[in-house]
Protein backbone atom coordinates (compact mmCIF):
# COMPACT_ATOMS: atom_id res chain seq x y z
CA UNK A 1 0.00 0.00 0.00
CA UNK A 2 1.42 3.51 -0.85
CA UNK A 3 1.52 6.35 1.15
CA UNK A 4 -1.43 7.93 -1.13
CA UNK A 5 -4.09 4.85 -0.29
CA UNK A 6 -2.48 5.29 3.90
CA UNK A 7 -2.91 8.79 3.79
CA UNK A 8 -6.66 8.24 2.17
CA UNK A 9 -7.43 5.75 4.81
CA UNK A 10 -5.88 7.44 7.38
CA UNK A 11 -8.29 10.52 6.42
CA UNK A 12 -11.48 8.19 5.64
CA UNK A 13 -11.05 6.87 9.43
CA UNK A 14 -10.93 10.68 10.79
CA UNK A 15 -14.25 11.41 8.51
CA UNK A 16 -15.62 8.00 10.10
CA UNK A 17 -14.34 9.42 13.74
CA UNK A 18 -15.98 12.36 13.19
CA UNK A 19 -19.36 11.11 11.54
CA UNK A 20 -19.37 8.59 14.73
CA UNK A 21 -18.68 11.82 17.14
CA UNK A 22 -21.37 13.91 15.58
CA UNK A 23 -23.85 10.99 15.65
CA UNK A 24 -23.14 10.37 19.52
CA UNK A 25 -23.33 14.08 19.77
CA UNK A 26 -26.60 14.78 17.84
CA UNK A 27 -28.10 11.39 19.65
CA UNK A 28 -26.89 12.57 23.46
CA UNK A 29 -28.23 16.69 22.59
CA UNK A 30 -31.89 15.70 20.49
CA UNK A 31 -32.63 12.06 20.35
CA UNK A 32 -31.84 11.00 24.27
CA UNK A 33 -34.04 13.74 25.69
CA UNK A 34 -36.87 13.21 23.43
CA UNK A 35 -36.86 9.50 24.97
CA UNK A 36 -36.52 10.13 28.22
CA UNK A 37 -39.91 12.67 27.76
CA UNK A 38 -41.53 9.90 25.94
CA UNK A 39 -40.41 7.35 28.66
CA UNK A 40 -41.63 9.83 31.64
CA UNK A 41 -45.19 10.10 29.58
CA UNK A 42 -45.43 6.64 29.87
CA UNK A 43 -44.43 6.24 32.75
CA UNK A 44 -47.33 8.85 34.04
CA UNK A 45 -49.78 7.13 31.95
CA UNK A 46 -49.02 3.76 33.13
CA UNK A 47 -49.22 5.14 36.57
CA UNK A 48 -52.70 6.90 35.58
CA UNK A 49 -53.90 3.16 34.67
CA UNK A 50 -52.85 1.86 37.98
CA UNK A 51 -54.67 4.30 39.47
CA UNK A 52 -58.01 3.93 37.89
CA UNK A 53 -57.77 0.15 37.99
CA UNK A 54 -57.03 0.68 41.74
CA UNK A 55 -60.96 2.39 41.79
CA UNK A 56 -62.42 0.15 39.32
CA UNK A 57 -61.29 -2.55 41.79
CA UNK A 58 -62.90 -0.72 44.74
CA UNK A 59 -66.80 -0.18 42.62
CA UNK A 60 -68.41 -3.08 44.03
CA UNK A 61 -67.58 -1.70 47.40
CA UNK A 62 -68.78 1.85 46.83
CA UNK A 63 -71.66 0.89 45.39
CA UNK A 64 -72.41 -1.41 48.51
CA UNK A 65 -71.85 1.63 50.68
CA UNK A 66 -73.34 3.42 48.68
CA UNK A 67 -76.74 1.51 48.93
CA UNK A 68 -76.27 1.29 52.65
CA UNK A 69 -76.00 4.65 53.02
CA UNK A 70 -78.90 5.27 50.10
CA UNK A 71 -81.18 3.13 52.03
CA UNK A 72 -80.35 4.52 55.78
CA UNK A 73 -81.49 8.12 54.12
CA UNK A 74 -84.64 7.00 51.82
CA UNK A 75 -87.66 7.18 54.42
CA UNK A 76 -90.57 5.14 53.56
CA UNK A 77 -93.68 7.35 52.50
CA UNK A 78 -94.24 6.93 56.45
CA UNK A 79 -95.48 9.88 58.33
CA UNK A 80 -93.30 11.65 61.09
CA UNK A 81 -94.45 9.76 64.52
CA UNK A 82 -94.32 6.55 62.60
CA UNK A 83 -90.58 7.02 61.57
CA UNK A 84 -90.24 8.76 65.13
CA UNK A 85 -91.60 5.26 66.78
CA UNK A 86 -89.73 3.01 64.94
CA UNK A 87 -86.27 5.35 65.45
CA UNK A 88 -86.85 4.79 69.18
CA UNK A 89 -88.01 1.05 69.16
CA UNK A 90 -84.93 1.15 67.12
CA UNK A 91 -82.90 2.47 69.98
CA UNK A 92 -84.33 0.42 72.13
CA UNK A 93 -83.78 -2.59 70.94
CA UNK A 94 -80.36 -2.06 70.11
CA UNK A 95 -79.96 -1.51 73.38
CA UNK A 96 -81.60 -4.51 74.96
CA UNK A 97 -79.33 -6.68 72.74
CA UNK A 98 -76.16 -4.93 73.75
CA UNK A 99 -77.11 -5.41 77.95
CA UNK A 100 -78.14 -2.10 78.47
CA UNK A 101 -81.33 -1.32 80.70
CA UNK A 102 -83.25 1.43 78.90
CA UNK A 103 -84.25 3.76 82.00
CA UNK A 104 -85.46 6.81 79.82
CA UNK A 105 -85.90 7.58 75.84
CA UNK A 106 -87.39 10.54 74.76
CA UNK A 107 -88.08 12.63 71.44
CA UNK A 108 -86.25 15.92 71.90
CA UNK A 109 -87.87 17.34 68.64
CA UNK A 110 -89.90 16.16 65.31
CA UNK A 111 -87.93 16.36 62.30
CA UNK A 112 -86.26 19.23 61.41
CA UNK A 113 -87.08 21.02 57.83
CA UNK A 114 -83.61 21.12 56.56
CA UNK A 115 -82.36 18.31 54.00
CA UNK A 116 -81.58 15.93 56.00
CA UNK A 117 -85.03 15.78 58.72
CA UNK A 118 -83.02 15.27 61.74
CA UNK A 119 -84.05 14.97 65.52
CA UNK A 120 -82.74 14.35 68.76
CA UNK A 121 -83.39 11.45 71.02
CA UNK A 122 -82.78 11.60 74.78
CA UNK A 123 -81.46 8.43 76.03
CA UNK A 124 -80.80 7.12 79.86
CA UNK A 125 -79.26 3.35 80.16
CA UNK A 126 -77.85 1.41 82.67
CA UNK A 127 -75.49 -1.21 81.81
CA UNK A 128 -71.63 -2.19 81.69
CA UNK A 129 -69.15 -0.10 79.54
CA UNK A 130 -68.66 -3.21 77.27
CA UNK A 131 -72.17 -2.86 76.72
CA UNK A 132 -72.01 1.01 75.58
CA UNK A 133 -69.15 0.06 73.27
CA UNK A 134 -71.68 -2.68 71.68
CA UNK A 135 -74.76 -0.84 71.45
CA UNK A 136 -72.75 2.10 69.36
CA UNK A 137 -71.37 -0.56 67.41
CA UNK A 138 -75.09 -1.84 66.57
CA UNK A 139 -76.60 1.65 66.00
CA UNK A 140 -74.09 2.03 63.37
CA UNK A 141 -75.11 -1.18 62.02
CA UNK A 142 -79.47 -0.23 61.85
CA UNK A 143 -81.61 1.02 59.12
CA UNK A 144 -80.85 4.76 60.04
CA UNK A 145 -78.30 7.08 59.99
CA UNK A 146 -77.08 7.76 63.99
CA UNK A 147 -74.73 10.58 65.84
CA UNK A 148 -73.67 10.65 68.83
CA UNK A 149 -73.94 14.35 70.18
CA UNK A 150 -73.27 14.48 74.06
CA UNK A 151 -72.51 11.55 76.10
CA UNK A 152 -72.19 11.44 79.95
CA UNK A 153 -71.12 8.58 82.26
CA UNK A 154 -72.23 8.53 85.85
CA UNK A 155 -69.83 5.76 88.02
CA UNK A 156 -71.79 4.42 90.56
CA UNK A 157 -70.90 2.31 93.58
CA UNK A 158 -68.57 -0.59 93.19
CA UNK A 159 -70.62 -3.52 91.30
CA UNK A 160 -73.16 -0.91 90.84
CA UNK A 161 -74.07 -0.35 86.59
CA UNK A 162 -72.91 2.56 84.90
CA UNK A 163 -75.62 5.35 84.48
CA UNK A 164 -75.47 6.54 80.69
CA UNK A 165 -76.89 9.70 79.19
CA UNK A 166 -76.53 10.21 75.78
CA UNK A 167 -77.88 12.63 73.14
CA UNK A 168 -78.73 10.73 69.85
CA UNK A 169 -78.85 12.76 66.65
CA UNK A 170 -80.86 10.81 63.80
CA UNK A 171 -80.82 11.91 59.97
CA UNK A 172 -83.70 11.13 57.65
CA UNK A 173 -83.16 12.18 53.92
CA UNK A 174 -86.26 14.14 52.87
CA UNK A 175 -87.82 11.62 49.99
Amino acid sequence: MGIKQRKLVLAGGYVLLGVAAAAILGFSRYVYPLYAQVRERVRSQEEALWKIQTILGRKETVEKEFSLLQKKFLADAQNVSEISTNILQEIKSKAGTAGLNVINIKPLSGPDESDTGAFDVKLETEGDLRGFGRFLYDLDNSPYLFSLKYTQINAQAQNEPLKVQMLLSVALAKG
